[in-house]
């Protein structure tokens, strides 16, 4: 029996339902693995479960069963290419590179402010402990990845780089933009709808409501690299610049003190890095301009 390809046909709700399937079963796996990981590593030394190496590993392995291995296997399953599937195409024009490494510091300044105002939203009086417990969770996140990327040691640095930078963009795009975004545009024709949609479920499954307005806009712009370069290569490369930037910036204490890569702005440094970002803005719109020209060459 051919199973390379067998839901090629299948419509696009169909692959949907089969792409969920498929997240389910990656999620129980990333699971029982870490279950057996953590039971060795309680048997070799109760010290490394509760470290930043062991939590390095449960997050790598969790991005590659919940996200990787669904895409792989939506690819096999739907389609007789693999590589065209998950777009894995290479980017002939060089210069798509520093363009689109110039584009993610452009918009970073568009991304902070859009951060300090989704931060700032509140929910109705009526759902004051939703928000609260929202709130907490976040905060919470915010803990775990301080414990994780605080760390000025080289090995570190590279071992978190390698893991949220270089994994999460991998896995996370092949997912989002090279397997969900696919089967999306089955169901509509038009690509900015198709885009979005995937953009707004990208921030949506990380669950943190104070970041999803940001989350979503970075989503969106991976949606269309991808869209005009047609390769899943691009927006990984933008992704692991955005991820590259946090890691390094929460790495080195005297980076955290530059509210210009934190994005913690203070009030009356907020109407020049306003201004500031208006400017960014306007030359990100510019290179993006020059990105489309060259990849449509």
């Amino acid at each position: 029996m051919r199973i390379k390809g067998i839901f090629e046909t299948y419509s696009g709700g169909k692959q949907l339902w089969l792409l969920l399937c498929f997240l389910l079963g990656g999620t129980l796996l990333a699971e029982f693995c870490t279950t057996g990981i953590h039971w060795i590593g309680g048997c070799i030394s109760n010290e490394w479960t509760t470290g930043t190496g062991y939590l390095r590993t449960i997050q790598g392995l969790s991005a590659l069963c919940t996200f990787l291995l669904p895409a792989i296997a939506m690819g096999y399953c739907c389609s007789p290419n693999l590589t065209d599937y998950l777009s894995l195409r290479r980017v002939n024009n060089p210069l798509a590179w520093p363009l689109t490494a110039a584009g993610m510091v452009l918009l970073a300044p568009l991304i902070n402010l859009l951060s300090l105002w989704n931060q700032s939203l509140h929910l109705p009086a009526a759902l004051a402990p939703v928000e609260q417990t929202m709130r907490q969770w976040e905060e919470l996140a915010e803990q775990l990845t301080q414990t994780l990327l605080s760390s000025d040691r080289i090995d570190i640095l590279l071992a978190n780089l390698f893991v949220v930078a270089i994994l999460a963009a991998l896995t996370e795009e092949c997912f989002f933009r090279g397997t969900l975004q696919r089967i999306l545009s089955r169901f509509h024709a038009k690509p900015h709808v198709v885009i979005w949609t995937a953009a707004i479920l990208f921030s949506a499954f990380h669950l943190q409501f104070y970041g999803f307005f940001p989350r979503m806009l970075l989503g969106a712009y991976f949606g269309y690299l991808l869209l005009w370069s047609h390769s899943i290569w691009l927006p990984i490369f933008a992704h692991f610049i955005n991820n590259a930037i946090a890691v390094i910036t929460l790495s080195n204490d005297a980076l955290q003190e530059n509210y210009y890569l934190t994005g913690e702005i203070p009030a009356h440094e907020l109407l020049p890095y306003s201004l500031f970002a208006l400017l960014s803005t306007g030359l990100f719109i510019g290179i993006n301009h020059l990105l489309r020209r060259q990849l449509s060459q």
